[in-house]
């Protein structure tokens, strides 16, 4: 299966990668393991750890090049991680100097995944192919 893949200008500048990709299986069994915040380690490989908090936002700890430095550090945040059964959508956000932001949402062709951030990052496209292929691998291994 192939992934489809844009990188365009958001706000003002902001990138906007895009990666999209058939849904493979179930969609009901699809969205109920993206809407579960404690699976984001499985598919988002810098992602080490992810907890929902009894408000309802996401504690994140990841592996990152934060300061871009040119070193990776690892980074805990709070996200808020809002799920919409109806529309099938996954949103997030997490404030700070990036304003990132991102989707994940079943489509009638199967499903995209957004990231919006103030600044371009080597890689992030790569990453979100990478994460759509990685969420469908770990499907196919629980089926």
């Amino acid at each position: 299966m192939g992934c489809a893949a844009t990188a365009t200008a958001y706000r003002r500048g902001m990138p906007t990668y895009t990666a999209t990709r058939p849904l493979d299986g179930d969609a009901d069994e699809y969205f109920d393991y993206v809407s579960d915040p404690e699976n984001l380690p499985a598919y988002f490989p810098r992602v080490t750890a992810a907890h929902e908090l009894p408000d309802g936002k996401v504690e994140t700890t990841a592996h990152v090049d934060a300061d871009r430095d040119g070193s990776d550090e690892t980074v805990t945040s709070e996200a808020a991680f809002d799920v919409d059964r109806a529309a099938r959508e996954v949103r997030w956000s997490a404030p700070g100097p990036h304003d990132y932001h991102g989707s994940l949402r079943l489509t009638d062709d199967g499903v995209e995944l957004s990231i919006h951030t103030t600044h371009e990052f080597d890689g992030m496209q790569q990453a979100l192919d990478g994460s759509l292929a990685k969420i469908a691998e770990n499907l196919r291994a629980q089926a």
